[in-house]
């Protein structure tokens, strides 16, 4: 785990220097829990969502070709020895350092935990911030609350020697295009367009490493579009990656069951791994084996409400 050491002087003058001002002018602080997860045996915890590196599982991701490359270029950039360089060749150049990523895709390609295993390969804690946690029916909450969040991963950045990753998890929300200010919620309307220009502004400015995820990018607006530096989708896996999959969660499965399920049913990972889910159930609370009539019968259920695929953004420039 990663220790964080501050003196607790210098500590309350960085909480200081992180408090900002909302749209009326009124000072606001972190938040007593915050504060206190900042003291807490002398470390510096950046608030309670914390996924600490060496807490992550390995988990073993079968991803299509394209992704397995673009997954382990990003992998490289971000360790340790990597990054130090390439953050100080940019700072030379006067450019950007900040590392924005999206992750897009259907749900269940394995956005999230490829967050998971990036940072757990690169020895990087992650942030995790639940987008739905910043929205309140307060006039100005939710601005003060996404600001907050970047107030406190700023001072993680810091003070620690290995930057952690902040990871805005499902943010279809928050990305999405520009709201017009319409007749029936232009309250409503307004803090989604402010907090967009206060995540904008951040992403800007930003010292360290983002990632977000979101299963949708048709609506995406632009101005987030350019402040991702690097994009991966997700696509749903090949057949020869789904064989990999269900080889991996059902090690007992005959090959040529795999080779049938595989080429019969487009799941993704999360799908196959949602089935081999319940056929462990099934052990447990009836004893029985696995059965081809009940894989069959899992699989037509996980396909029976499938979402259409989302559009295509790509990592670079692709053909």
């Amino acid at each position: 785990m990663i220790k964080y050491i501050l003196d607790v002087e210098e500590l309350e003058k960085k909480r200081l220097i992180a408090c900002s001002r909302n749209t009326w002018g009124n000072t606001y602080r972190m938040s007593s829990e915050v504060s206190v997860s900042l003291l807490k045996n002398n470390n510096y915890i950046p608030g309670k969502n914390i996924i600490v590196y060496d807490e992550i599982k390995p988990k073993k991701m079968h991803y299509n070709l394209r992704e397995t490359g673009e997954v382990q270029k990003l992998i490289s950039m971000l360790s340790e020895e990597n990054y130090e360089k390439i953050m100080d060749r940019l700072s030379g150049k006067s450019m950007r350092k900040g590392f924005a990523c999206l992750f897009s895709g259907t749900p269940g390609t394995g956005k999230t935990e490829t967050a998971y295993q990036v940072a757990r390969e690169t020895k990087r804690d992650i942030m995790m911030v639940d987008i739905s946690e910043t929205k309140s029916c307060w006039y100005g909450e939710s601005e003060k609350k996404i600001k907050e969040i970047f107030d406190t991963y700023r001072i993680a950045v810091e003070n620690s020697k290995i930057a952690p990753i902040l990871l805005l998890n499902e943010a279809d929300a928050i990305i999405g295009s520009r709201r017009d200010i319409g007749k029936t919620n232009p309250s409503h309307d307004e803090t989604a367009n402010r907090m967009q220009n206060i995540i904008l502004q951040e992403m800007e400015n930003l010292s360290g490493i983002l990632i977000a995820t979101t299963n949708l990018v048709q609506n995406m607006d632009k101005a987030f579009d350019r402040r991702f530096l690097y994009k991966i989708v997700f696509e749903k896996p090949t057949v020869q990656s789904r064989i990999g999959i269900w080889n991996s969660l059902l090690p007992g499965i005959a090959e040529e069951v795999t080779a049938e399920l595989s080429n019969r049913f487009e799941l993704s990972g999360g799908q196959i791994e949602n089935i081999a889910c319940k056929t462990e159930v099934d052990f447990i609370i009836n004893g029985e084996g696995l059965s081809m009539d009940t894989l069959v019968e899992y699989c037509k259920a996980e396909t029976a409400n499938d979402p259409g695929e989302g559009k295509r953004i790509g990592f670079g420039n692709r053909d």
